[in-house]
């Protein structure tokens, strides 16, 4: 990823992570571990008898936005742009676009939309729009954060 830092970007400045593609057992593992064990996220079968499923144009199981929002800070942080984070502050407006299956690949892009120092001069808050991606280049999530950074 080289040297590059949030904290150091531009307000209109853009970053494409790298991709990664997620598996049926990740999927499998974050709704064990979080509870969330319902069969839209587990069973094909389950959503190709299910009548809403199928008029929604969803053809298997899905993977939950939330598992989607962990991979797109995960892309971040194996990129390193996020290695001096401090906090996360806020996520706001986030949408759920389109179903992501397993072995889609995923990147995510940001856009700096507000950076400043604190107060103090040792932090800088940034506040930036993403969108997950997937292959096809459809965004399957999007949102807004905010995160404190050290000021280096």
């Amino acid at each position: 990823m080289g040297n590059l830092r949030i904290q150091h970007m531009k307000v209109g400045e853009k970053y494409v992570s790298s991709s990664r593609m997620v598996t049926r057992t990740e999927i499998d593992n974050f709704c064990a571990a979080t509870g969330m064990k319902l069969p839209v996220f587990a069973s094909d079968e389950w959503v190709k008898a299910s009548k809403e499923h199928q008029a929604m144009g969803v053809k298997g199981s899905v993977a939950p936005g939330q598992f989607v929002m962990a991979i797109f800070l995960g892309n971040l942080c194996t990129d390193g742009i996020l290695d001096d984070v401090i906090f996360q502050l806020s996520t706001d407006k986030v949408k759920y676009m389109a179903p992501v299956y397993p072995y889609d690949s995923l990147r995510t892009e940001i856009e700096i939309t507000g950076n400043r120092v604190s107060k103090s001069g040792t932090q800088v808050i940034i506040d930036y729009k993403w969108a997950v991606k997937n292959q096809n280049d459809v965004v399957v999530e999007q949102g807004e954060n905010t995160c404190m950074f050290k000021n280096v």
